[in-house]
């Protein structure tokens, strides 16, 4: 029998008086009914897990169910272990932190359900919850180390990868956002439904042409539209206050339809019939330049399968775990930790840009003036 586990609200000998009134005519019905009311379910856990299969794995059966390396775990769990000791409960955390950074890794790189981690690593289910958040606020805290805008000799590389790609000069990032689908939240849910119908966050990100992110801002329920993320971004804030920090030497990123042509984001023209061959060069050349957001975006949920869907209690936990994946992206390409096959075959898999077009800046004349000599500088080189 297992433990017994009373509520307190009954003397145990009166409620079974009254189990055995109700099914007085099956006493094998009034005992599993009592065990439902007064014994926790069990669960078996599978023992020895962390401590004795996983030092056993391959590098290969390592990698595919961490999605890194053993290595890149090691780099992790170094930088985040000061992190993970101590606390207002540290007397009554047993956990270990590689127990702890394994438990949020397998969570974040793997869609298997909190309750099942949690057998698997032999602890309840609110400790595989506490450690994942526990890594997702370390993760977060390391942000500014990982996610950075480039500056100096690291932005000449930059532009210079992204030129060697089809000759658009100049480019710092590609910016788009991608919805993360969660599960409907209780208050508000009608918000969060976005244009493919159904319950989303979004995370608007701006990467390099390796596809690192360069700047994240999640967090925006599904249903507004990216260029009023990107109006409401901090990133777009800094710019208009310090442009020629983030855009010296007239440099710029690029972006889709969605967002309006500024003299740092440059557009794509919009098709009214009457495009010119140089204007058609040009749409081509930024399309085959700023699909790596979109490669990135699926390398990100190739490797966090997480992401494809977020079972939250809480809302506010969404973006937490949506930044903190972000973070665990770049981490590996830093230390070239390569995707396998089975996460590259995730990035052809690209989404399909369905957003409502807007206007692109057809005030801003300096932008278009940019944007025209730019589609003529392209057409020159198109025709050498």
């Amino acid at each position: 029998m297992p433990e017994n586990f009373y509520f307190g609200l009954l003397d145990p000998n009166v409620l079974m008086a009254i189990v055995n009134i109700i099914l007085a005519d099956d006493n094998n019905d009034a005992e599993k009914c009592m065990q439902v009311l007064f014994f926790r379910e069990s669960h078996e856990k599978i023992k020895g897990y962390f401590e004795e299969v996983i030092p056993r794995y391959s590098l290969s059966d390592f990698k595919s169910h961490f999605r890194m390396t053993r290595s890149t775990f090691a780099r992790m769990l170094e930088n985040l272990a000061p992190s993970l000791i101590g606390g207002l409960n540290a007397g009554q955390d047993t956990v270990v932190p590689e127990k702890k950074l394994s438990i949020a890794v397998w969570l974040l790189c793997n869609q298997e359900v909190y309750r099942s981690v949690a057998d698997r690593f032999g602890v309840s289910i609110n400790t595989a919850w506490r450690s994942t958040i526990k890594i997702c606020h370390a993760l977060l805290e390391m942000s500014e180390d990982y996610i950075q805008w480039p500056q100096g000799p690291a932005l000449r590389r930059v532009q210079a990868e992204f030129q060697e790609i089809a000759g658009f000069p100049n480019v710092i990032g590609a910016i788009d956002g991608t919805h993360i689908e969660i599960s409907a939240p209780s208050i508000n849910g009608d918000s969060y439904v976005c244009r493919k119908n159904f319950h989303s966050l979004q995370l608007q990100a701006i990467c390099d042409a390796n596809l690192r992110f360069i700047n994240i801002f999640t967090g925006m329920c599904g249903s507004v539209h990216d260029a009023r993320v990107w109006g409401l971004s901090d990133i777009k804030a800094a710019i208009e206050e310090n442009k020629e920090r983030y855009f010296p030497n007239n440099s710029h990123i690029l972006g889709d339809t969605a967002y309006g042509l500024e003299s740092y984001l440059m557009v794509p023209y919009k098709d009214y019939g009457n495009m010119t061959a140089a204007q058609r060069n040009f749409n081509t050349i930024l399309s085959r330049h700023r699909v790596v957001i979109e490669r990135g975006f699926c390398l990100l949920k190739g490797r966090c399968r997480r992401l494809k869907y977020l079972y939250l209690q809480k809302v506010k936990y969404g973006s937490l775990m949506i930044a903190a994946c972000c973070v665990l992206h770049n981490i590996c390409l830093d230390l070239d930790d390569e995707a396998t096959d089975d996460i590259l075959a995730e990035i052809g898999d690209i989404e399909e840009d369905n957003n409502e077009v807007i206007e692109n800046g057809r005030n801003n004349v300096p932008a278009q003036l940019k944007r025209d000599e730019l589609a003529e500088t392209l057409m020159i080189a198109a025709r050498r």
